[in-house]
């Protein structure tokens, strides 16, 4: 590749994605869902003064420790106040620069220009982007695949040219990404699998820095969580752990590689069938299907496709409940799972375009499917309008989630149409009667019947 296709690609990564994500720069926040704590309600963000400087570096802040998180929405503040655009916008810019990066990042590891490319391409325009790309209280995903892109780069140029300086940039990126959100602690997992199957010339040591930083980070983190108490008390059960979560994982693992192959029935807040046993059909298929699929690929792969299927389980694990939490699955936590695949389905087509010699179509294919998941990330982009229309498609698809019910009443409710929360916050009820729902269902009948006092008084005035 020459230079100048090398740059026109680099441009290309960066406007495509931006132009496909504009139109979100007009869309309200969500504050039934993070905004609210993260910016609207968030005194922290409100000037750069040397207590919430010290807050937002020194404190778990909504059960988490991800203090660039909270600062860039300090530096947003700072320009636009509480304009929804400057925030949207942001988040778009990073989403770009990050492309660009995925491609500088993928090049160095794969040493192909189509692997680069049809990688970066893929993860610049999937629709499962989307949650984290237009939904504001999401940025810390977007900071922390920069820094780690950003990591991996320097990491790698430093063990290929061996500059001091390029491992010392290698580690403060690493810094910044654990910084930023937790699954960054998985970024020396990744630096060991790169040196196992990519580098040719194994070397481990230079690893452990990185592997301390990312422990003392993992504590920060799970004193973030439990102050947050967004770990229940009893999730370290064996009969909670073995008897509900693992077995429910399992299948869900397939379900993300659904949503990347055939992106349809996306949803910001998932219905998830749980299981009790292992030994349960859906259960017991999955498992060994993915048993199946680790044995071929680390028995006869090779160090290419080794590398990029461990890439994928590597950035997963964070987010699969091995530490159980709130959330069984959501799209945001594919957008670096996601690139291994996108790498591994550009290698396939590769050899499989080679094996029926026409190399030739493989470049037009990958087009044709990034122009086919654009279209779908744009019209995916519309659910993120406002915190109405992005509940009322969460409960088409989710119907049986009381919360996604509650968020929806309150949606109703902040936009006074309240005969249809009143409906929404029943529906909760009917499906689990949490306190919250009760409490705001007796609200609403409350306001409905001083409204009605209100307007028989004015009409008996008259």
């Amino acid at each position: 590749m020459t230079r100048q296709v090398r740059n026109s690609v680099l441009f290309l990564l960066f406007i495509v994605p931006l132009a496909l994500y504009w139109k979100s720069i007009g869309f309200e926040f969500i504050p039934s869902w993070d905004d609210y704590e993260y910016v609207l309600d968030n005194s922290l963000i409100r000037g750069f003064t040397p207590d919430n400087l010290r807050a937002i570096f020194l404190e778990p802040y909504f059960s988490n420790y991800a203090p660039l998180h909270l600062l860039s929405y300090s530096i947003d503040y700072s320009i636009w106040g509480l304009d929804p655009r400057g925030y949207h916008l942001t988040n778009a810019v990073l989403h770009s620069v990050n492309s660009v990066l995925a491609f500088l990042v993928l090049r160095r590891l794969t040493k192909s220009d189509f692997l680069s490319i049809a990688g970066a391409a893929l993860f610049a325009l999937h629709p499962v982007n989307v949650e984290n790309v237009a939904w504001v209280a999401e940025r810390k995903s977007l900071l922390a695949a920069l820094f780690t892109f950003c990591s991996i780069i320097f990491y790698v140029d430093y063990r290929e040219k061996g500059r001091t300086v390029l491992y010392g940039l290698s580690l403060l990126f690493l810094v910044l990404a654990l910084a930023s959100k937790a699954f960054a602690v998985m970024l020396p997992v990744l630096l060991l699998s790169y040196e196992l199957f990519l580098s040719g010339r194994r070397r481990f040591v230079q690893l452990i820095p990185a592997f301390v930083l990312a422990a003392l980070f993992a504590l920060a983190s799970m004193h973030a969580h439990s102050a947050g108490s967004s770990i229940a008390k009893d999730a370290f059960t064996l009969e909670y752990l073995f008897g509900a979560v693992y077995p429910t994982m399992v299948p869900i693992f397939w379900k993300y590689v659904k949503i990347l192959v055939l992106p349809s029935g996306l949803s910001g807040f998932y219905d998830a069938a749980v299981y009790d046993s292992f030994l349960d059909p859906v259960v017991l298929a999955a498992l060994l299907a993915w048993i199946a699929a680790f044995v071929i690929v680390l028995w006869k792969g090779n160090g290419l496709t080794r590398f990029f299927f461990l890439w994928f389980w590597i950035w997963l694990l964070p987010s699969s409940n091995i530490i159980p939490l709130h959330v069984y699955y959501a799209d945001r936590y594919m957008y670096l799972p996601a690139i291994g695949l996108f790498v591994l389905f550009a290698y396939a087509l590769l050899k499989v375009s080679a094996y029926a010699k026409a190399q030739k179509a493989a470049p037009y294919l990958i087009g044709a499917i990034a122009v086919a998941f654009a279209v779908v990330t744009f019209f995916r982009l519309d659910v993120w309008r406002n915190e109405v229309v992005f509940w009322e498609d969460a409960a088409r698809k989710s119907p049986n989630q009381d919360r996604v019910f509650l968020n929806l009443g309150y949606a109703y409710e902040m936009r006074g149409r309240y005969d249809e929360a009143e409906r929404a916050y029943m529906e909760s009820i009917n499906i689990y009667p949490t306190q919250k729902a009760i409490s705001n269902l007796n609200m609403i009948k409350e306001k409905k019947e001083f409204m009605r006092h209100r307007q028989g008084g004015a009409s008996g005035g008259k």
